[in-house]
Order: C-alpha cells, then structure tokens, then sequence
C-alpha cells in the first residue's frame, strides 16, 4: 500500500472560464512545490469509446431540436464515459498516492445535463447527483471557476467547432446550476474568480489545493 493518500482535484466551469489554461499552470506550481509527487493530468470526456461519441455528438450541428431520448442518451453516454474514466484512471491513481488534476467530472454532467433535460424529468440537476451519488468518486477538492457568461461567450466565440453548449442563455443556466451545486456542498468547492489573470488564477488555486494536501 502507498503511504501517501491520493487526492482528487476536479476543475469546473461554463466554456471560456479558464480552467484548461489555469491547469497547466496550476500543475507547474505543484510540480515546484512538491517534487517527487506523482501528479496526474486528466479530462472529461476521456478519451473511452463513450467519451469519442460524446465529442462527436458535442459538435453535432444545433439546426435541429433534440428529442428527449437524445438528451437522455447524451447523459447516459456522459455517465458511462465517467464511469470508464474512474475505473481505468481516477481510482488507480489515487490508490498509488497520486495528485489528480481534473478538467471537468461528474458536476459539469448535473450543470449542464442539468440544463438540457429541464421538462423531462424533475428537478434534473438533484435527479442526476442521485444516480451518480451510489458509485462515484467525490472529489477532495472541486475549483469552480466563476466568469460572467457574457465574457466566457466572447472568449469562445472564435473557436473553431463550437458545441451546442456554447449559447448565452444556456451558459447562464448551467453558471446558476454550478453555483447551486456549491452551495450544498460548501466544503468541498472553492470560488475562484476567473475574470483575473492566469498567474494570479493558479497562485490562489494553487494555494486552495495545498490547504487539503496531507
């Protein structure tokens, strides 16, 4: 058995709020700090047979309105990704004592899902933590990276492949989603403005990660 615990560091946010840029810095900062660690960069979607169908749908052209069995197949399809994605990379890692820095986890599916099944089934962002809640794997730390959407939809607006997510309406639902699944778990999450620069953004979340590690 490794002595030292893993810890599982998950990054949320609407598109354009930063994380994938404050990652890598964030990573430096722990690379200096704390050499000889083991530290993991991973992502949501993964890179599984669920997580490659999900980016192609993601960037499915949005002419037509999905059906409601489609967005129930986009959450199943996020869910079984997820579920690869632990098994095969979160869980090892941490039993080897690793430092896991995660672009998006099971929050960005209840915020965004959480937005899409909105008419289908109740209270969508509470009914999908409640089948996660059974076999997932809650995170040490979560930074939630908090930018107006309004700023987040210039920022993204000259990407090439834009997502059907990529709406301002849509990006306010899911920033309110964001901040309601913070707000029940209050211990676990860490505001971090988004709207300063990335060294200043890693510097503050590097420091909310070193606070938990043992």
């Amino acid at each position: 058995m490794n002595a030292v615990k893993g810890q599982l560091i998950t990054m949320e946010g609407i598109d354009g709020s930063g994380k994938s840029t404050a990652i890598r810095h964030i990573a430096e900062r722990l690379k200096g700090l704390l050499p000889g660690r083991r530290l993991l960069l991973t992502a949501e979607p993964s890179d599984s047979d669920a997580g490659r169908i999900l980016r192609s749908q993601l960037l499915r052209s949005t002419a037509t309105m999905p059906q409601p069995a489609e967005h129930m197949e986009e959450l199943f399809l996020f869910m079984a990704d997820h579920a690869h994605h632990l098994t095969q990379t979160i869980i090892p890692a941490l039993d080897e004592g690793a430092i896991i820095l995660c672009d998006r986890y099971a929050d960005s599916t209840a915020a965004y899902q959480g937005v899409t099944l909105q008419g289908i089934v109740p209270d969508p962002v509470q009914w999908i933590r409640e089948i996660y809640r059974p076999w997932n794997r809650t995170p040490d730390r979560t930074l939630l990276f908090l930018l107006d959407p309004e700023v987040s939809l210039q920022r993204i607006s000259s990407r090439p492949g834009k997502e059907k997510f990529e709406r301002l309406e849509f990006l306010r639902q899911v920033d309110g989603n964001f901040r309601r699944l913070a707000s029940m778990e209050p211990e676990r999450f860490v505001m971090v403005d988004a709207s300063m620069g990335a060294e200043e953004v890693a510097k503050r979340a590097t420091s909310s990660i070193l606070d938990i590690l043992p």
